[in-house]
C-alpha cells in the first residue's frame, strides 16, 4: 500500500490496536493487498457524506469487512459491528460449552 496509507495504518494501530474494527479478528499486515486477512482503511463517516481523511474518522478493516461497511451511515456501521461481534462471541461460547 502507499506510504501515506501505511503511516495512517500505523497511527490507527497505535490508537486502536491491530484487530479489524468490524469483526474484531486480527489483521495480517504482511498479507497481499486486498486478500481476506489484509488490512484496509475505512472511513467511519463516508466521503460521500462529507467524511474527511482525518485520523479521527479512520479505522482499519479487512477488505471484505470494509466492503460490508460501504455506503452505510455511522449508526448502521456501529449496529452491524455489534451484531457481527455478538454472533462471533456466541459462536465461541457455544464451542467452549461443546468442548466441556
Amino acid at each position: 500500500m502507499a506510504t501515506k496509507n501505511r503511516k495512517r495504518a500505523e497511527q490507527i494501530v497505535e490508537r486502536d490496536g491491530s484487530d479489524c474494527w468490524l469483526c474484531g479478528e486480527p489483521m495480517d499486515f504482511k498479507a497481499e493487498a486486498n486478500s481476506d486477512g489484509a488490512w484496509s482503511v475505512e472511513h467511519l463517516l463516508s466521503k460521500d457524506t462529507e467524511g474527511r481523511d482525518r485520523l479521527e474518522n479512520l479505522v482499519l478493516c479487512h477488505p471484505p469487512c470494509n466492503k460490508r461497511l460501504r455506503n452505510l451511515t455511522l449508526t448502521e456501521k456501529v449496529q452491524l459491528r455489534d451484531e457481527v461481534r455478538r454472533r462471533r462471541w456466541a459462536a465461541k461460547v457455544a464451542d467452549m460449552l461443546a468442548a466441556a
